[in-house]
């Protein structure tokens, strides 16, 4: 049994495919399944050995705020593509659980696999398309975190980012990340101050030099080649130590030629936000039984600026609507082990 992106429960048969690796995401553990007739998902977990890993939980929370948030906001825009579409999960059960579209041979290739080996129209699309994501990401108070050439993929046509296991609200105080230099700023990597999305322009920035070098940035500011790269001129002051000196993401998309989508078409309002109390109730009651105190990761609760999981309607246990087009067969649930 799973919630989708609606919170409609949905219970479908399910058969796992084998494991799939999950760094940076430990102690949960990634899977592939199929669900139903043929709907081929990636499912990553917290396993029942890592029940009272109280962290944990707070980011798998989060990522399910953010990827609620991210479908409901861009669902139908063509710009979808650059972000992973979270499918369904579930937080009230042993193993609480998200899953994602699985793209099969279409998912892409590493960008840390493709240094060197790609033409100066693709270096200028692959940035333009990440100074994208990490605006369309800001306009929804996110920082994403998890930028790197190793996670960030290219089909040959667009990017797609890594799922937001490490996202966090635009304004929470900054943390120490499992992720090396240079990917994350200087700033994140100490814990000074408050997450922003010019953390995220670091990151881009740090992208692009390795996947035209093949070499890893300075961590704490611009690369010493830089001014023999004039690739990434325009990135120049990305590379700022300083997140106050850094570039907007809708400042740098001007200077990459890119027009802002959201300039002229502000986000709509969220439908699903009155519904948003009823949630966090729901959620923070979760979080008392099971021992959680404080306020977690500030994106799956008591957050007004996400779209955060709506409240569950009357559960339909059995048959629930399941994807459109596809069949929903008796047997195992997706919440099932």
């Amino acid at each position: 049994m799973f919630c989708t992106d609606e919170g409609t429960a949905v219970r479908m048969a399910a058969w796992p495919r084998g494991e799939e690796p999950a760094p940076g995401r430990e102690p949960l553990r990634g899977r592939r399944l199929t669900l139903g007739t043929g709907w081929d998902v990636v499912q990553y977990r917290l396993s029942a050995s890592a029940r009272t890993d109280h962290r944990a939980r707070d980011r798998l929370e989060a990522e399910i705020a953010v990827g609620l948030a991210v479908r409901r906001a861009y669902g139908d825009a063509p710009y979808r593509r650059l972000f992973a579409r979270l499918e369904g999960y579930h937080l009230d059960v042993a193993e609480p659980f998200v899953f994602y579209r699985h793209h099969g041979a279409r998912r892409g290739t590493p960008l840390a696999t493709l240094c060197g080996r790609l033409p100066v129209r693709a270096h200028q699309q692959i940035a333009r398309e990440l100074v994208l994501a990490v605006r369309l990401l800001a306009a929804l108070g996110v920082v994403h975190r998890g930028l790197t050439p190793h996670a960030v993929l290219w089909d040959g046509h667009h990017v797609r980012l890594p799922e937001p296991y490490a996202a966090t609200r635009t304004g929470r105080p900054r943390e120490g990340l499992p992720q090396t230099a240079p990917w994350v700023c200087p700033e994140q990597r100490a814990g000074r101050g408050e997450a922003e999305p010019r953390d995220d322009v670091w990151s881009v920035a740090q992208v692009m030099y390795h996947l035209l070098t093949g070499a890893s940035g300075d961590p704490d500011g611009p690369p010493r080649d830089l001014a023999r790269l004039p690739a990434l001129e325009v990135l120049a002051d990305a590379f700022a130590p300083r997140a106050v000196d850094r570039p907007h993401p809708e400042d740098l998309l001007r200077s990459l030629g890119q027009r802002d989508p959201l300039r002229d078409r502000p986000l709509p309002p969220d439908p699903l936000d009155a519904g948003r109390q009823m949630f966090d109730a729901e959620l923070a009651r979760k979080r008392a039984e099971l021992g959680i105190h404080g306020a977690g990761s500030g994106i799956g609760t008591g957050v007004e600026d996400l779209s955060a999981p709506p409240p569950r309607g009357p559960r339909r246990w059995f048959g629930g609507a399941s994807r459109p087009g596809r069949e929903a067969r008796p047997g195992r649930t997706g919440g099932e082990r």
